[in-house]
């Protein structure tokens, strides 16, 4: 199978049977939210539905309770099904894209593209929201409606998935086998600190580290705290790793040699092609259900029931489609940028906020 198209196979050869269990099980009603609406619809006569009409579904993935920033996330996918044109584009959203994130008609918060899941959850400090951004599934809906205004394409649904439940599926799996590109090291990988705990400061007084503060940010500010992070090291070749391990590999980003976001989708693919080979390889739903009830804690989506289990009768269709990898990234329509408050970032390069060569690039044929 050829690279491009292994992004769709965790959605197909994972996820969509782990949801399809979930479903059979009746523990899929404890992922499902509703989200609230602040329009008034008035009932009128709708033609019926084309069954072949194209949908879409936002992939998000977050590092959940215990991890900094626990709502941020760290991959975000919009998976476009065409049922007529019998294809899939998945379309990879990098998490330092600068992005207005629309609260309502006359607020908005700018920001890196991953927080916009984040705002959708706290309504505390976004008292301001459309009710359809509030509540259990405010995040999703909110990450929605910024994705349409990038990419011109409104989701569907969205799924939200922390890094609990990608560690203890390959756990459960036994592990993957990864075939890792090239060795490199990642010195900046973040450790881990517990709900409630808080950062090392390495030795640095409250002062040394508000002077820091007010003066860095980003990369530069990270370096000076060497013992909030721990050293990667993966070398070339055929890797076995468990959960812990293949998230790390997933998600490093620091690597002088290996780094950013564009590699790290790079090895998102491998990981992703390990876990298809290892489904494929068992009996997966003999494996999954041990651990079916906690997963239903990690996993929040909107997509219904009743959508659910039509599209489950034709998944079998949808794993024959032809699938088209379409990054958006500095290697094609992005450019690095700082923003005012000195955070990397990346913005078009058509110019902040001017997304209109993105939605040129996704138009259908």
């Amino acid at each position: 199978m050829n690279k491009k198209y292994l992004i769709l196979a965790i959605f197909l050869a994972l996820l969509l049977p782990l949801l399809a269990y979930f479903y059979l099980s009746s523990q899929y009603k404890k992922m499902v939210v509703v989200p609230n609406r602040h329009e008034i619809i008035t009932p009128t006569v709708t033609p019926t539905p084309d069954p072949d009409r194209s949908f879409s579904i936002l992939l998000l993935g977050f590092g959940g309770l215990g991890h900094e920033g626990p709502f941020l996330t760290d991959s975000i996918i919009l998976a476009r099904v065409n049922p007529k044109l019998e294809s899939v584009d998945l379309i990879s959203i990098p998490r330092d894209l600068w992005v207005s994130i629309p609260i309502s008609d006359t607020a908005t918060h700018s920001a890196k593209i991953n927080s916009f899941y984040t705002v959708g959850l706290d309504n505390r400090r976004y008292p301001e929201k459309y009710s359809e951004f509030t509540g259990p599934a405010g995040g999703g809906e909110l990450a929605k409606k910024t994705v349409s205004q990038v990419t011109g394409i409104m989701p569907d649904y969205f799924i939200a998935i922390d890094f609990t439940a990608f560690i203890k599926v390959v756990d459960k799996l036994g592990g993957i086998d990864v075939s890792v590109a090239r060795s490199f090291d990642d010195p900046y990988y973040p450790i881990e600190v517990g709900v409630g705990d808080t950062y090392d400061n390495c030795g640095k007084s409250d002062e040394e580290v508000a002077a820091l503060t007010a003066t860095m940010s980003g990369e530069k500010l990270e370096r000076e705290f060497p013992c909030r992070y721990e050293n990667l090291h993966f070398d070339r070749g055929l890797q076995h790793m468990n959960g812990v391990t293949a998230l790390k590999f997933a998600r490093s980003r620091h690597s002088p040699t290996d780094g950013g976001d564009f590699n790290r989708s790079q090895r998102q693919k491998l990981v992703i092609e390990a876990v298809k080979n290892k489904v494929l390889s068992l009996n997966f739903f003999g494996k999954i259900i041990p651990v079916v009830n906690t997963l239903s804690a990690h996993i929040t989506t909107d997509l219904d029931e009743n959508s659910m289990e039509k599209y489950l009768l034709r998944a079998p269709e949808f794993t024959k489609y032809k699938i088209n990898s379409l990054p958006i990234s500095d290697q094609n329509l992005l450019k690095a940028s700082v923003s005012s408050d000195r955070q990397s970032i990346l913005i078009p390069k058509a110019g902040e906020g001017n997304f209109e060569d993105i939605k040129q690039y996704l138009e259908l044929p």
